[in-house]
C-alpha cells in the first residue's frame, strides 16, 4: 500500500509520556484514513522496544484503542466483497488491517512479558493486558476469515498462549471493560477466548460477510456462556467440543484430541440460550431480544445454523461424500457457462451483433467469442470428494485466473464428458500452504441457455440459463440471470430458438454474479 508520508509515520518513536502521545494523537490526519493508519501501525509496531515505563506504554495504548478502531473499520470497508485470491490493492489493504490489529496484541503481550522483569507494577493490570492481547489476536483472526483466509497456526498458538497465562495467572475469569468495537463492555480473557473458538465453530468459510459480522456481534453477549474445564464434561445430548491448547488450531471434537493439554466446552448454557431465543423469536422482535435490527427470518435461519455448528456438531450434512480424483474445467461466469453450453457466441436472436461484436467487427474483422465467453476462461481444478448435491473442489491460487467468491455460480465441465454441473460456492478457503478450496452446492438437471428481455421496454437481449424441475426435492424449474435483472412478477421474453413469455416469481438464490429465481407462465 502506498502511504504519502506523513508527521509521525516515520519509523521512530512520535512521543515520550502519555502527555505527548496524547498531543501526537489530536495531530493525526483524521480525514485521511490512509495516512492515519500508516501512523498508528508505525507507532504501535515500535512502542514495545520504546525507553518508556511499562505503565506509560499500558497508558498509551489505551488511548489509541478507539482511533484504531475506526481507522480499521474504514480500510475494512474497502475490502468487503473481494474474492480470492486477494487482488494487489485488497492485499496490500488486508495486510494494513492485519498488520496493525497484530502490533496491538504484540505490545500489550510485551507488557505480560515486562510483568516477569522490569514492571512487576503491571500485575496489577494482567486481566486487562492479556483480555487486550487475545483481543486484538482474535481481531486479526476475524479479518482472516471476513476474507476467506484460513488462520495460520501461529496466530492459533498466539492464542492458547495467552489464554493459558490468564489460567495460570488465576485471571482468566476477571472482568475487563472492553469498549472499543463491542457494543457490549464487559467481558473475560475466558469470554474472549471462547468468542475466537466459537467464531470458528461456526463455520466462518460457509457464512457471508454480513452473518460472520451478525455472529460476531451476537457473541458478545453469549461468550461468557461457554465454560472452559480441563476435566471431561458429563454424557450429554450435546456431541463433546475441546480445544487442544498446545495445538496449531482451533476447537473441534473432544474424541479427536490427545488426552492431556485440553480444555473442554461446557455448551449448555449456550445450548439453553439459543433455544430459548429461537422460540422468542415468535413473539418478540430481533431488536427488542438483543439480536440487532436484523430481519427475523434472517435471525431464525442463523440461529438455527449455529445451534447446528456449536451443539450438534455440523450434522447438517444431508448426503454423504465419497473421495474421489476426477478434474474439472471450472467456468467462472454465467457467459462463460452459456458459451460452453450453446457452443457458439451470444448473438440477438434477430441476428443484430451487440455493441461489442461491432466494435470487434470493425478492429479484427471478425466475431469470435469475446474473452469472458471462450474456453480461455477455464481452469483446471480438482474434484477430492463428492455427494450427489456437491462436489468439493481445490485449485493452487497461483494457478487461478480468476478469483472466487462466496455464492459465485460456475460451471463444472469433465474433460472427459459433455455434460456440465452448475454450482454455487458454499464454501471457500484459501489454506496457509497456497491451495483454495471450494465445496460446491449442485443445482441439479440439464442448464439450457436461452436469451432473455425484459417485456416491458425495447430492450436488448442477455444470457440466462434455465435449469428443469427437481421434482425428488420438490424444488420447481427456475431461471439463472445477471445480477439486477430479479424484480417479483416482472415479465421477460425468453428465446430458445423460439420465443415465449414468463413471469418472475420467488428468488431462490442470488450471489455475487447471479440471481435465481422462480418463474410461471406470463
Amino acid at each position: 500500500m502506498s502511504v504519502p508520508p506523513t508527521a509521525g509515520s516515520s519509523e521512530q518513536i512520535a512521543f515520550s509520556d502519555l502527555a505527548s502521545a496524547t498531543a501526537w494523537l489530536a495531530r493525526l490526519p483524521q480525514g485521511n484514513s490512509i495516512q492515519c493508519h500508516a501512523a498508528l501501525a508505525a507507532q504501535a509496531r515500535l512502542l514495545p522496544a520504546a525507553a518508556i515505563a511499562g505503565a506509560v506504554k499500558l497508558e498509551i495504548l489505551e488511548l489509541m484503542r478507539q482511533q484504531v478502531a475506526t481507522v480499521q473499520a474504514d480500510l475494512e470497508r474497502g475490502i468487503r466483497g473481494a474474492s480470492i485470491p486477494l487482488e494487489t490493492v485488497n492485499r496490500h489493504l488486508w495486510e494494513g488491517v492485519t498488520g496493525l490489529w497484530q502490533a496491538m496484541a504484540i505490545g500489550y503481550d510485551s507488557l505480560i512479558d515486562a510483568m516477569a522483569t522490569n514492571a512487576p507494577n503491571l500485575a496489577e493490570h494482567a486481566h486487562l493486558i492479556c483480555q487486550r492481547a487475545l483481543r486484538y489476536t482474535a481481531l486479526s483472526m476475524i479479518e482472516h476469515w471476513r476474507v476467506y483466509y484460513a488462520v495460520t497456526g501461529a496466530l492459533w498458538q498466539q492464542l492458547h498462549r495467552l489464554y493459558v497465562f490468564s489460567e495460570n495467572a488465576g485471571i482468566a475469569t476477571s472482568t475487563v471493560s472492553d469498549h472499543a468495537g463491542r457494543a457490549s463492555a464487559p467481558t473475560t480473557c475466558a469470554g474472549t477466548y471462547a468468542h475466537a473458538l466459537l467464531l470458528h465453530l461456526a463455520g466462518p468459510d460457509a457464512l457471508t460477510r454480513a452473518q460472520l459480522d451478525i455472529v460476531d456481534r451476537w457473541l458478545e453477549r453469549w461468550e461468557g456462556l461457554v465454560g472452559l474445564t480441563l476435566e471431561g464434561l458429563p454424557h450429554s445430548s450435546i456431541p463433546p467440543l475441546a480445544v487442544d491448547v498446545a495445538s496449531r488450531k482451533g476447537a473441534g471434537f473432544a474424541k479427536d484430541m490427545p488426552s492431556a493439554g485440553v480444555r473442554h466446552l461446557n455448551m449448555e448454557a449456550l445450548n439453553r440460550k439459543l433455544r430459548q431465543t429461537v422460540a422468542a423469536l415468535k413473539e418478540q422482535t430481533p431488536v427488542q431480544l438483543g439480536l440487532g435490527d436484523v430481519p427475523r427470518d434472517v435471525c431464525e435461519k442463523l440461529l438455527v445454523l449455529l445451534h447446528v455448528q456449536w451443539c450438534a456438531a455440523g450434522t447438517g450434512r444431508v448426503h454423504e461424500r465419497a473421495p474421489t480424483t476426477l478434474k474439472v474445467h471450472i467456468s467462472p461466469n454465467l457467459a462463460s457457462i452459456h458459451f460452453h453450453i450453446s457452443g457458439k457466441p451470444f448473438r440477438q436472436p434477430s441476428g443484430d451483433m451487440t455493441a461489442a461484436e461491432r466494435q470487434r467487427q470493425d478492429l479484427l474483422g471478425h466475431t469470435d467469442a469475446m474473452p469472458s465467453q471462450r474456453s480461455g476462461a477455464l481452469e483446471t481444478w480438482d474434484i477430492s470428494n463428492q455427494s450427489v448435491s456437491g462436489f468439493l473442489a481445490t485449485c493452487r491460487w497461483d494457478g487461478a485466473m480468476n478469483g472466487i467468491a462466496y455464492r459465485q455460480l460456475v460451471g463444472l465441465l469433465a474433460p472427459a464428458r459433455k455434460t456440465i454441473y452448475i454450482g454455487i460456492v458454499q464454501r471457500l478457503v484459501l489454506d496457509e500452504g497456497g491451495t483454495i478450496w471450494i465445496g460446491l452446492r449442485i443445482i441439479l438437471g440439464a442448464p439450457q441457455a436461452v436469451a432473455v428481455r425484459v417485456i416491458e421496454g425495447a430492450g436488448q437481449y442477455d444470457r440466462a440459463l434455465l435449469m428443469p424441475e427437481d421434482a425428488k426435492h420438490k424444488i420447481p424449474a427456475s431461471i439463472l440471470l445477471l445480477p439486477g435483472w430479479y424484480q417479483p412478477n416482472r415479465g421477460l421474453a425468453v428465446h430458445s430458438g423460439k420465443e415465449g413469455n414468463i413471469r418472475l416469481q420467488a428468488l431462490l438464490d442470488e450471489g455475487s454474479n447471479f440471481e435465481r429465481t422462480t418463474y410461471g407462465a406470463a
